[in-house]
């Protein structure tokens, strides 16, 4: 009997131990590229760059770049990719970027606006534990059915 186990998939996790070296510490675009590749975002030698692109946009407004935080809508998005990259923006490929961030759950939208997920029970803007916390859901819940299936298949002994 064939399963289709593509229908069975929920979500994946994928996370990279990469090395932080100094080169990656010397540039803001570096330093994406390797949160991206370290998340599980893209793939090695991947050469598109806009889902690195809108990140860079999240990540800024994120931290605010001295002007305090900001939830950025998908025109203030725009700006920003345009502004980075010196060229206007595919407002599809955005949309598109934005959406498979917004379904593995790491970012939310409210009114149109645009933020990183925190777990409901943070206190602070702390991204790199809201981060931890969403990839540890996954995991915890992927391993819980491990177990189940790993319980069921002694059961057939």
């Amino acid at each position: 009997m064939e399963m289709p186990e593509s229908a069975l998939i929920r979500g994946e996790c994928l996370v990279r131990d990469l090395q932080l070296n100094e080169e990656v510490k010397l540039t803001r675009k570096a330093l994406v590229r390797w949160l991206a590749l370290s998340l599980g975002l893209i793939s090695p030698k991947e050469s598109r760059t806009g889902l690195l692109e809108v990140l860079e946009a999240l990540l800024f407004f994120h931290y605010g770049a001295g002007q305090g935080k900001a939830e950025p809508d998908i025109h203030q998005i725009l700006g920003k990719i345009r502004e980075l990259k010196k060229e206007e923006p595919n407002p599809k490929a955005v949309r598109y970027h934005l959406l498979q961030l917004k379904k593995l759950g790491l970012i939310e939208t409210k009114k149109r606006k645009y933020r990183f997920a925190l777990p409901p029970q943070q206190e602070n803007d702390d991204l790199a534990s809201a981060l931890a916390y969403i990839y540890r859901q996954r995991m915890d819940s992927s391993f819980e059915k491990i177990k189940k299936a790993l319980s069921q298949f002694e059961k057939t002994l």
